[in-house]
């Protein structure tokens, strides 16, 4: 069998880029629950999880995947055509919450020809909001110390939780806060 990440046509290396370029995890499984292709991003995400084999789907995505096969199985024509049921679910790992979406994903490819596999997307949410709060500091002019604050915020943290985490008080939280919403109010208003 052909590696998947050979160059088969200039169409396809340059898919094949583009999905290494994400910056969350794609994961193409077959029905069987082998994986087809994963990017650098799955990879690092996958090694997270309880994984027996490195060419089988997690346990843990498998799941999803089953739905998704039952649904079509027991309920043809349930849905409208076109329609694209993604399936979500949060997975813990020591790195932090992992997103997961997966959804079928018709794949035409020089190997399996036209296929009904699995499109699964890994994202760590602490990662992601972590870029997110720092972005949005960086608009707002956020200092330092706002940005550590704002970050945890953004991951849904309690304000005991905050000044536990950063060594300051309640109140200091409160008092970043009561700045960081200030100066994104002025960021909005000013635009």
């Amino acid at each position: 069998m052909r590696d998947l990440n050979e160059s088969f046509d200039p169409q396809t290396t340059l898919l094949l880029a583009a999905i290494e370029s994400f910056t969350v995890g794609l994961v193409i499984v077959a029905q069987n629950g082998t994986i087809l292709h994963k990017n650098r991003r799955a990879q690092a995400l996958l090694e997270d999880m309880p994984w027996t084999s490195p060419k089988m789907v997690p346990e843990t995505l498998c799941h999803s995947c089953q739905t998704l096969m039952e649904i079509q199985e027991e309920h043809p024509g349930l849905f409208p055509a076109g329609y694209t049921l993604v399936l979500e679910d949060e997975i813990s790992t020591s790195h932090g919450t992992v997103h997961m979406r997966a959804q079928w994903f018709d794949w035409d490819n020089n190997i399996n020809q036209s296929s009904d596999c699995f499109l699964i997307t890994l994202e760590n949410r602490q990662q992601s909001l972590t870029a997110i709060a720092k972005q949005e500091a960086q608009r707002y002019g956020l200092t330092t110390r706002e940005t550590d604050v704002w970050c945890l915020k953004r991951m849904g943290h309690s304000y005991k939780k905050i000044a536990a985490s950063l060594y300051i008080s309640e109140n200091t939280v409160k008092k970043h806060l009561k700045n960081i919403y200030s100066k994104k109010e002025q960021s909005t208003v000013s635009i």
